[in-house]
């Protein structure tokens, strides 16, 4: 069997936490107490962690549908793969074309989008037709510029003349409501959308190692998103960060460092193709797994080439523009909840209940 690295594991879960969530404001629906929200919503998200972490425990090597067959039965759970292989199909045209388009705002403006779109799903498709091992490979090999290039344009920010902390005061200043009411969403995007890993989990070699991969990757991540949420808010102020298409481009146009830094959007455009990228290919190959195992096919490459394929009109065809797209991506709150919480919750203590009748039995 195809496996993959704990540091490989590492990589691949620090772009996709990343993903494109460095390039917008999250929680800024809590004005100035946007970064309070991420750092409250990390904190909540380990009992996620902990969940999608305690399943493959039991089954060391298997994969999700080998668990789910196990622990409910092929009856129960053929419709739960389809629903995971859904959302995360679903979460791969949203990714795809928060991708698609903003490359296009930032760099290839006069280039149709499903030209766009097109030329990347041919990429993503040869990579994840050679396997996860391939994926996980140039992942790692992007991740040190990714964390360099993210960290050079947060300092860039801090020394140019715009960054002002007092536009982070006054903390709590309209109260709890707005932190808490942002916190949901949050904990759903990115930390709920760690569920895809348990389709991915049983490739990695050090099996005992897993949680603690997981937790140092994703605490990198929700580091770098702390600052970002800091970054955006000290330079551009919470109304402008709210309003702003793209936070980070916003505030790197604004960076003027001795006018030899100037005109830092190419930063941009690598962060952006970079995290929405692997996440959209997470997600697409989290999809073609969870389909093939519904469709009891041992390759997922037929699948992959296909759904591939298909994937740009998908996307252009649920979205009519970047506003829709995040507009839907707010809406399906209970059906987000039952995928990545409720479900992998009750599975567990069915899979607890079950281990515990076999061992007194």
């Amino acid at each position: 069997m195809r496996q993959i690295s704990n540091i490989q594991l590492f990589a691949l879960i620090v772009a996709f936490e990343i993903g494109s969530t460095t390039l917008f404001a999250l929680g800024i629906g809590a004005k100035q107490d946007a970064w309070i929200v991420v750092l409250v919503s990390f904190i909540l998200s380990f009992f996620l962690l902990w969940l999608y972490t305690q399943i493959p425990k039991y089954y060391t090597n298997q994969n999700f549908a080998e668990i789910l067959n196990d622990c409910l039965g092929v009856i129960l759970a053929k419709p739960l793969l389809f629903l995971y292989s859904m959302y995360f199909l679903g979460q791969a045209t949203f990714n795809f074309y928060e991708f698609g388009v903003l490359i296009k705002m930032t760099a290839l403006p006069q280039t149709p989008l499903l030209v766009i779109l097109y030329i990347f799903i041919m990429v993503m498709v040869y990579m994840l037709h050679k396997g996860i091992e391939v994926i996980a490979r140039s992942v790692e090999i992007f991740l040190p510029y990714l964390f360099f290039l993210l960290l050079a344009s947060y300092f860039l920010n801090m020394i140019s003349g715009e960054f002002q902390l007092v536009n982070l005061l006054p903390i709590l200043g309209d109260g709890y409501q707005p932190v808490l009411k942002e916190i949901p969403k949050v904990v759903a995007f990115p930390f709920g959308e760690m569920v895809v890993f348990l389709t991915i989990y049983h490739y990695v070699k050090k099996q005992e190692y897993i949680r603690k991969t997981t937790f140092i990757a994703v605490t990198v991540s929700t580091f770098l998103l702390l600052i970002a949420q800091i970054v955006f808010i000290a330079v551009l102020g919470p109304e402008l960060t709210a309003t702003s298409e793209v936070p980070l481009l916003e505030a790197l146009l604004s960076v003027k460092v001795g006018m030899i830094f100037t005109n830092l959007d190419i930063i941009v455009v690598f962060i952006m193709f970079i995290g929405g990228f692997y996440k959209t290919a997470l997600h697409f190959y989290g999809f073609t797994l969870v389909f093939s195992w519904l469709l009891n096919k041992a390759n997922a490459k037929w699948i992959i080439i296909i759904f591939g394929l298909a994937l740009p009109f998908l996307s252009i065809l649920r979205f009519e523009n970047l506003d829709d797209q995040r507009w839907k991506g707010m809406g399906g709150g209970v059906y987000n909840i039952l995928v990545y919480a409720l479900l992998p919750l009750l599975i567990l203590l069915i899979i607890k209940v079950k281990k515990k009748h076999n061992n007194n039995g």
